[in-house]
This record gives C-alpha cells, sequence and structure tokens, in this order.
C-alpha cells in the first residue's frame, strides 16, 4: 500500500513538474490512442460466417464438441439454427467437419453398418438397412436445389410364401422447400423416380410427397403418364405447361415495359394467364359450283327416238310376263292410218368442286386473362383509355372468352421503406467511420507538428561546466557570486563571449525560462 501511495506521489510530483505543452501533449497521445482503440475494436473485430445452417439439435452438439477440442470461436444463431465461426475460417472448418462426417443431417446413412455390433438378429439387421436407406435418400433429396431438407419413411413389407399374399412397398417424403423457391413438377418426378429405384418393389403410384405446409405434391403427378395437373384441372404435360408459361412472361414484359415508360419504373404490376389448345384439328369442306345458266358443262349425253305409222297396235308393252303371254288373234275391224312418235334425251353435266382441308396445329391462344395494377389515382376516363391500350398490346378478343382488368390504386411501400432505412444507417456508418479515421490521422498529424515544433525549438544543451562553477541561472539571478567567486569572473568573460558570438540562442535560451516559470 506504501508502495502505491508513493508511485501516485511520484507521478503527480511528475506530472506538477511537466509544462503545460508537455501536459496537452500527453492528452492529446492519451486520447488519439483511446480513438484508435475504438476503431479498432469497432472495425478489427472478427466476422463470423455460418458454418451451417438448419441443423439438428444432434448435429449442433457434435459440431460445438469439435470446436471446443480444437478451440475455434463460436457463435449459435437459434433463429437459423446455425453455428457461426469466423470467415477466415469457414472453409477449412467445413473441410474438417466433413472428414468427421459431420453435419449428419439428424439422420444415419451407410455408416451404421461401419459398427456392427455381434450377435444381431435378422430384424435387427432389417431395421438398420430401413433405417440406413432412409438416411441417404434424405440426404440425397435434401441437395436439391429448391430443398431444404428432407425426410424419408420407408415401409417394406415381409416377405410371404405366396405372391398374391405378398403387399406392395411403400414410401412417404417430406420436403422442406427453401424460401422463395418452389418445387415443381419435374422435381417432384423426380423425387418420386430417385426413390422408387432405390427400393425394392416400389412402384412410383406407392410414393407419396408432401410439403411441410401439408400440400400433396404427388397428386400433382400422375402416377400412370405422369401428367401435371394445373390449377384448372386440365391435365397438360409439364412441357405444354412451359409453353403457356412463356408466353406470359413474354406478354407480361411487354406490357410491363410500355406502361413503366409512362408511369415510371415500378409504378406498374401485370399478370397475364394464358391458356393454350394443344388439340389438333382437321376440318374438310366439300363446295359444289354450278356453271352458266346454272348448268355445268355437258360431260355425257343419250338420245333416243320411236316412230311408228300404220295400222294395228305397235309393239311393245310393258316388260314382265302378261306381255310375253302369247295372244289370241281378234279379229276386228280395221280403222284407217295412225302414226306414233316417241323421243328421249339424257344428258350429264360435270359440275365444279372444290374441296378444302384446314389443319388447326397446337399451341393457339384459346384463352388469355390478364390483370395490370397501375400505383396512384386514374380517372376512369384514362382507365378506360389505359384497358383499350393493355388490350391492344395482348390481343385481347372477348369472342373467346377472354378477361381483363385494369385497376389504380396506392402500392405499399413499406418493404422499400425498410430497405432504405437500412440503407441509410449503412450509409451513416461508414460516414461515422470515414470520420473518426480522419479525426485521427488530423489529431496525430496535430501532435506529431506540435512535437516537432517544441523540438525544434528546443536550445542546443549549454556547455559543461567545471566543478565548483556557478550555473547560469545562478550567475543572473544572484549577479553577487561573480565577486565571490574567482571562477565566476571567468565564466562572465565566456558568457559576454558567447553572448557577442550567438546572441540568438541566449535570447531563445532566456525566453523559454520565462515560458517555464510561467
Amino acid at each position: 500500500m506504501e508502495r502505491l501511495r508513493e508511485l501516485f506521489a511520484r507521478l503527480k510530483a511528475t506530472w506538477a513538474a511537466l509544462s503545460p505543452w508537455q501536459r496537452y501533449s500527453i492528452m492529446g497521445a492519451g486520447a488519439l490512442i483511446f480513438v484508435l482503440l475504438i476503431l479498432l475494436i469497432a472495425t478489427g473485430r472478427g466476422k463470423y460466417e455460418p458454418l451451417f445452417t438448419g441443423l439438428e439439435v444432434e448435429d449442433q452438439a457434435a459440431i460445438l464438441s469439435y470446436l471446443r477440442e480444437h478451440n475455434v470461436p463460436y457463435k449459435l444463431d437459434s433463429a437459423a439454427n446455425a453455428v457461426l465461426v469466423p470467415e477466415d475460417m469457414v472453409y477449412e472448418m467445413r473441410l474438417s467437419l466433413a472428414q468427421q462426417g459431420l453435419p449428419r443431417g439428424g439422420v444415419v446413412g451407410f455408416e451404421i453398418f461401419d459398427q456392427a455390433k455381434m450377435g444381431m438378429t435378422d430384424f435387427q439387421q432389417r431395421v438398420s438397412y430401413i433405417r440406413a436407406l432412409e438416411g441417404e435418400l434424405s440426404r440425397t433429396i435434401g441437395r436439391m436445389e429448391a430443398i431444404d431438407f428432407a425426410r424419408v419413411t420407408i415401409v417394406i413389407p415381409e416377405q410371404r410364401l405366396f405372391l398374391k399374399e405378398q403387399e406392395p412397398s411403400s414410401a412417404s417424403v417430406l420436403v422442406g422447400v427453401k424460401r422463395g423457391s418452389k418445387v415443381g413438377p419435374e422435381q417432384v418426378k423426380a423425387i418420386v423416380h430417385l426413390v422408387a429405384h432405390s427400393v425394392q418393389g416400389l412402384h412410383p403410384e406407392n410414393i407419396t410427397v408432401v410439403d411441410t405446409s401439408g400440400n400433396m405434391l404427388s397428386e400433382l403427378i400422375d402416377s400412370d403418364t405422369f401428367v401435371y395437373v394445373d390449377d384448372a384441372g386440365r391435365a397438360v404435360s409439364s412441357i405444354q405447361r412451359e409453353l403457356e408459361r412463356r408466353q406470359e412472361m413474354e406478354l407480361e414484359r411487354k406490357v410491363k415495359q410500355m406502361l413503366e415508360q409512362v408511369f415510371g419504373p415500378g409504378k406498374a404490376v401485370v399478370r397475364v394467364r394464358v391458356e393454350l389448345d394443344f388439340d389438333k384439328k382437321r376440318d374438310s369442306v366439300t363446295e359444289y359450283i354450278p356453271g352458266a345458266g346454272g348448268r355445268g358443262v355437258v360431260r355425257s349425253e343419250q338420245a333416243s327416238e320411236e316412230s311408228y305409222i300404220g295400222p294395228g297396235t305397235p309393239p311393245g308393252g310393258a316388260p314382265g310376263t302378261t306381255t310375253n303371254i302369247p295372244g289370241y288373234v281378234v279379229t276386228a275391224q280395221q280403222v284407217g292410218p295412225s302414226e306414233y312418235n316417241k323421243s328421249d334425251t339424257i344428258r350429264n353435266y360435270e359440275i365444279t368442286t372444290r374441296e378444302q382441308e384446314q389443319v388447326y396445329t397446337p399451341g393457339s391462344v384459346k384463352r388469355l386473362s390478364a390483370s395490370v395494377l397501375i400505383d396512384g389515382e386514374l380517372a376512369e376516363e384514362s382507365l378506360g383509355e389505359l384497358r383499350s391500350t393493355v388490350a391492344a398490346a395482348i390481343g385481347f378478343d372477348e369472342g373467346r372468352g377472354d378477361q381483363l382488368v385494369v385497376q389504380a390504386m396506392n402500392f405499399s411501400t413499406s418493404w422499400m421503406d425498410a430497405i432504405m432505412a437500412q440503407l441509410q444507417r449503412e450509409r451513416r456508418e461508414r460516414m461515422i467511420f470515414f470520420i473518426l479515421l480522419i479525426a485521427a490521422i488530423a489529431l496525430i498529424g496535430i501532435v506529431a507538428f506540435f512535437w516537432w515544433k517544441r523540438r525544434a525549438a528546443k536550445p542546443k544543451a549549454a556547455p559543461e561546466r567545471r566543478e565548483g562553477a556557478p550555473s547560469l541561472r545562478e550567475l543572473i539571478e544572484r549577479p553577487e557570486l561573480m565577486q565571490v567567486r574567482g571562477e565566476a569572473a571567468v565564466i562572465e568573460e565566456q558568457l559576454k563571449e558567447y553572448a557577442k558570438q550567438k546572441p540568438e540562442e541566449i535570447a531563445e535560451l532566456v525566453q523559454n525560462w520565462l515560458l517555464e516559470d510561467v
């Protein structure tokens, strides 16, 4: 305790003995060191990056144990179930953990057989095999682009003696979709095929795929033809739906580009729904065109004439049995001369025929629906003109049942305000950092300038006096010493000679003494 008091007293005495400029220099240096420490803490603090996210509790415990053993600093993010490490160690730790088989994703794969126990029963081996197969499939499906995680459950019935008593295998897949992503029919088809070809005796129709929102994804895929069923209940293939989507995107892009040139970027929202007709149709039309006068060109003509002159009955009669029976001669009185004439003409005309066959290829627009939202308020007249413009741009046809809705309303800007606030906050932090940095540099420059000036103004050391001779300060303060001691006279002469040779240094020395006394 006494030593501390002595040390404090020495420091206090030393501080009191310092000149004002020395005190200011020490305080400035201390402030500069304090500012530099703050900057180092603010900017030099290690940045942490996620090592793994979405971890299970078992994986988190294993990873933390490994990091503690190797003295690696880490942080935990409970919101994302993530482990964070310094950014310069992320890739190294990932490789090291991969060698340890971490993370396992909360499931076990075929590594379960690396530590097989002796004396396992057939049932235990069967259960372990199913667990390993489920884990491997879960890991494989979880590596897909839009899948965050996956859980696979497989049911393999026991083998029966008779085939008709054998129950089919089945499987269910639970997938977690990444935020902002969507699992399409092609991904569902890939998952179904992957699981079906990985399990013996498993057919695609016995696989159920569900997402975490409770949507039955496997119902979108027909088990036989894998045809995509859209929201309207139409059965279309994924290629056909992709064609519709491309045409929708093209119409949306054109209309939005047109509207943004008028109302400004981000002031219009356009959504288009196109339904294409993929049925192939064939129409045949035959048209008969008559010639001049309502008749065509004569193709053939047949004419016949009959003539009879004289008494008696002319030969002839209706064909048949009656006319072929021999007749009996009947005596009759002859009448005067008779005459019989008959003529027939048959003409066949060639009529002009025109046949037309029309084939409708698949892909024509069957129905179109569009909605347009404009940021702001517009009059009814302006909305009508805008509707006509959009209708012409998308090829609106009311006859085929197309729908078009155009409305104007104020858009919500809360998300944009949040982004702008975040950008302003980051800009303000950068500005504060640069201001502190410039202030620190300026403070260093000021202190260095005064230190250099102080050092330049410091006089050179006076010549070392001999033992017993009074100092220059004593001679100035007490002139009587020059008369008492003989050596003082010599020094006086030396000082006078020195003052004549270098008067500026003597004046500067006296001035410094006066400043120190002040």
